[in-house]
């Protein structure tokens, strides 16, 4: 027996789905939630360092056997911002990029870059990028007191 609901033609802009929009499945080049997939980036990434007490203003969960030390060895800075990012960060946090966001999982073309735009603000912007991260977008315009972004789309 056919349905007599007719094909939902609507774009994500139109449908529902949770604020939180909840992650559904884990894949090696996509993340899908209820909103779309998310195709990940894997040529670019990012790195922040931040405060202790940034952890504490966001609720943040931290993995505490991070070593800070080999994320800041390994930044190339120099002697003096080595030494400051060791005085004043207690975290590094490893940014994830999503290059596109589809509704469907086959049959699409990404070298067009028409697919960047997503229910959570454009692919790379500082709201997407704070979303797809599970960050706060406030955390990302802290001060240079507590937080230091290294890289933001590195690849």
């Amino acid at each position: 027996m056919q349905s007599r609901q007719p094909q939902d033609n609507r774009g994500w802009e139109e449908k529902f789905y949770s604020i939180k929009d909840d992650l559904i499945e884990h894949a090696k080049d996509y993340s899908r939630y209820e909103s779309g997939f998310y195709w990940y980036d894997h040529q670019h990434s990012g790195l922040f360092f931040i405060s202790a007490r940034m952890v504490d203003k966001y609720k943040l969960r931290m993995v505490s056997d991070d070593n800070l030390e080999l994320w800041i060895n390994d930044c190339g800075l120099n002697d003096h911002d080595r030494a400051e990012c060791l005085r004043k960060f207690a975290y590094a946090i490893y940014i994830h990029h999503a290059e596109a966001f589809s509704i469907t999982k086959d049959g699409l073309d990404f070298s067009s870059g028409t697919y960047t735009k997503t229910p959570h603000g454009e692919c790379y912007s500082l709201e997407f990028v704070a979303w797809f991260n599970d960050v706060s977008v406030e955390l990302l315009q802290e001060g240079d007191e507590d937080l230091k972004i290294i890289s933001w789309c590195d690849g």
